[in-house]
């Protein structure tokens, strides 16, 4: 997704926030600028409805009982029912979510994610490395490796995995992407789908004979329902971390180096890493919007959202809204507070928000803290999405510090 910073109080005609080609050649900021200021609740073209201030995206995000997950979460399903509904974590609401979210809480909660420092600090480095031998380097396409690796050592499988599975990740999450797609969207998304479940449902057979202490394991070890966990909701939600994980951090990291670029900036040495992932994660809004369901009928603001209409929660928007963040189209490493709704909130918060976060302070310390300066060396090429702010390339030129050079 294009991040642009429009003119204070500029307006655009709006009617279609569906269409693809407006997040990746468009500017979309200043279609939600404008509704924030004129019609916060909007019901878009092909027939949903879109909040765009962050307080009705808090409430629809929050309130599950009033704005059901169930019937999928994705735009790009917008109008067909998900398969997994009750079965994977992020389109089951409670009390259900609870108890699939527990054994995936075991190795994604904030107490795991330092334990695995070590590993994660070590896989960041052996990301980097190459990008200290170059005058020229891919950020977009090294980092988006990262989360994948991530998650195959937190299921104890092969790295060798990465590559595969991050491009059929991609072709589920963006079918009508020229790099990604094989054929229709309809045939890219049975594919990928295919590809995707088809190997966790392989390393599912292997982890029933020779258990271990990760991921897949906790999951074969679950209940639900007082049952154990059917081979499908242990894929389904395989998957679920692995999209999660995709979208997230890699794209926090290419958003803030394409701003900083753009601005001449590089990051200050003594800058609070903490507070700078944070600014990050708002400036980037990796999850661009989730999608829900009123199950009554309900006002949302001065708009009544009637039963069974969509309705998307705009975080990118919400995380611009003017009456929450003072100048919120300036990026600001030492923002506090930031009430930022990048990871989402309540309930369906992402599960794997530690586990992003300790990624990010690792890109920060053994990566964007070591650079002197950099520049951009090609346009940015933008996931063709409506719902993740994926970039899948985005080549700088990397000048590091001296003594990162030295031998």
């Amino acid at each position: 997704m294009r991040i642009t910073a429009p003119v204070p109080g500029a307006r655009v005609e709006v009617d279609d926030l569906f269409d693809e080609a407006l997040y990746t050649h468009g500017d979309p900021h200043l279609a939600w600028q404008t509704l924030r200021a004129e019609q916060p609740v909007f019901w878009s073209k092909p027939g949903f409805w879109v909040a765009t201030r962050h307080a009705d995206v808090r409430r629809v995000l929050s309130e599950h009982e009033t704005f059901t997950s169930e019937r999928g979460t994705v735009l790009l399903m917008l109008g067909v029912d998900d398969a997994a509904g009750g079965k994977m974590l992020t389109v089951t609401d409670p009390p259900r979510h609870g108890q699939i979210r527990l054994p995936m809480g075991k190795t994604l909660s904030p107490q795991m994610a330092v334990t695995q420092t070590p590993a994660m600090r070590a896989l960041v480095q052996e990301i980097v490395s190459p990008a200290w031998d170059r005058g020229e380097w891919d950020v977009a396409a090294a980092f988006a490796r990262l989360p994948v690796a991530a998650v195959l050592i937190l299921m104890d499988l092969p790295l060798e995995d990465v590559d595969p599975l991050l491009h059929w990740t991609y072709a589920s999450i963006a079918p009508n992407d020229p790099y990604f797609a094989h054929g229709s969207k309809v045939d890219t998304l049975r594919r990928a789908h295919f590809e995707i479940m088809d190997y966790f449902a392989g390393k599912i057979r292997q982890r029933r004979r020779q258990p271990g202490d990760d991921f897949i394991s906790h999951l074969l070890a679950a209940t639900v329902d007082g049952k154990p966990m059917p081979d499908d909701q242990i894929i389904f939600n395989c998957y679920n971390l692995l999209v999660g994980a995709v979208i997230t951090t890699p794209q926090a990291v290419t958003a803030l180096m394409i701003a900083l670029a753009e601005r001449g900036r590089a990051i200050p040495p003594d800058i609070n890493v903490a507070t700078a992932v944070e600014e990050a994660l708002r400036w980037s809004s990796p999850s661009v919007q989730f999608l829900r369901y009123a199950t009554r009928d309900v006002a949302v603001g001065d708009t009544l959202i009637r039963a069974g209409e969509p309705i998307s929660a705009c975080i990118a928007s919400a995380n611009r809204d003017e009456t929450v963040f003072e100048r919120p189209f300036d990026l600001n490493l030492n923002r506090t507070p930031n009430r930022h709704l990048a990871f989402g909130i309540g309930t369906h918060r992402c599960a794997g928000h530690a586990l992003g976060r300790v990624m990010l302070r690792m890109a920060f310390e053994e990566f964007l803290l070591k650079l002197d300066s950099f520049e951009l060396a090609g346009p940015p090429v933008h996931l063709v999405s409506n719902g993740a702010a994926a970039i899948v390339s985005a080549p700088f030129r990397i000048h590091a510090h001296t003594h990162v050079l030295a031998p």
